[in-house]
């Protein structure tokens, strides 16, 4: 899936462009499908190297790997780029010394509708690592623990509640775990054959389907973000599914190592251009800005992310040598 991984992070830049789609937010729609797409390859993962409750450290530690490498080194280049030339910015109104270390944590940019971290953000669309991240925490405990189902039914119940507005909607239908959970899981359900779970994806994409068709049918109904999120599991289930099975070229893989880059450099690399003098964003502009992105992008794949890479495969391999002795124990 790596060409349509990078698809998305493109689409979540121009996102921060102000480029919508048919007035909808082609950022949330890019991220519900990252959304399906974890749950999947977390849950694949867990089942293939991760399998018991005492492996779910070295889980921790194999996703802590994958996140935080190009992630710290895209808030160490961003503050210098802001402490050089401070962007005109909502997201950089406030920063402080402690802000900075909250980003650099990851985990509290999740949260920036409470208290004033949104004043102070490096990496404004870093928020969603922070929800992917407290996703990592839980998603283990669910598979191992066969909970992926009450799981699903009660997330899909907050994100219910937001769609009719008795919670804010844009919190707990779009930013919060509670309320978002449904989709990983959703992601996670694509996972195996068994026939009910094609018919709950099913189950699914109709009612996505039904209430989309219902905001779109009567505006005054609509909360914000619930048709934007909506919109991307009508669009995301079917091509995440059919993705996930599909033989695709080699290359294929190349384009979604740099994926991540691209969604991690953007904001830091429109800022860039805002800072070398572009005050509109034209074709010849925007051509230049995504190339810049992207080389930087496989640059920094290459130098930083591939040696860790390494890392993680040794770790699922001492990870399964575990759980093959445990297994042998086990069945003695």
């Amino acid at each position: 899936m790596g060409t349509y991984r990078l698809f998305l992070a493109v689409l979540v830049a121009l996102s921060h462009l102000d480029v919508t789609f048919f007035g909808l937010n082609t950022g949330i729609t890019a991220v519900v499908s990252f959304f399906l797409i974890s749950g999947f390859v977390m849950t694949v993962l867990i089942r293939n190297n991760y399998p018991a409750q005492a492996l779910v450290g070295a889980f921790y530690a194999d996703r802590a790997m994958r996140l935080f490498p190009q992630f710290l080194f895209y808030m160490a280049a961003t503050l210098v780029l802001v402490l050089l030339k401070p962007p005109v910015s909502p997201f950089m109104s406030d920063l402080t010394a402690g802000k900075v270390v909250q980003n650099l944590l990851m985990v509290p940019l999740n949260f920036v509708m409470w208290g004033n971290l949104g004043t102070g953000m490096l990496m404004p669309q870093a928020w969603s690592l922070g929800l992917e991240a407290l996703f990592y925490v839980a998603i283990p405990w669910l598979v191992i623990g066969g909970l992926l189902v009450p799981a699903f039914v009660a997330s899909a119940a907050v994100f219910l509640c937001a769609y009719f507005g008795w919670i804010d909607s844009d919190t707990w239908g779009y930013r919060l775990l509670p309320g978002t959970l449904f989709i990983f899981l959703a992601g996670s359900l694509m996972h195996g054959r068994a026939q009910w779970k094609r018919g709950a994806l099913g189950a699914l994409f109709l009612a996505c389907l039904a209430l989309a068709a219902a905001l779109v049918i009567a505006p005054s109904l609509r909360h914000p973000t619930s048709l934007d999120v909506l919109s991307g599991l009508v669009v995301g289930i079917p091509v995440v599914a059919l993705l996930k099975d599909a033989r695709l070229p080699k290359w294929d893989m190349h384009l979604g190592n740099i994926s991540y880059g691209v969604f991690l450099n953007h904001f830091m690399v429109i800022w860039a251009f805002e800072a070398c003098g572009v005050a509109a964003w034209t074709w010849p502009t925007l051509v230049a800005l995504f190339a810049c992105s992207i080389v930087l992008a496989a640059i920094t794949f290459n130098v930083i992310e591939r040696p860790v890479i390494a890392m993680r495969h040794q770790l699922r391999k001492r990870a399964d040598r575990q759980a093959g002795v445990a297994a042998t124990v086990l069945h003695q």
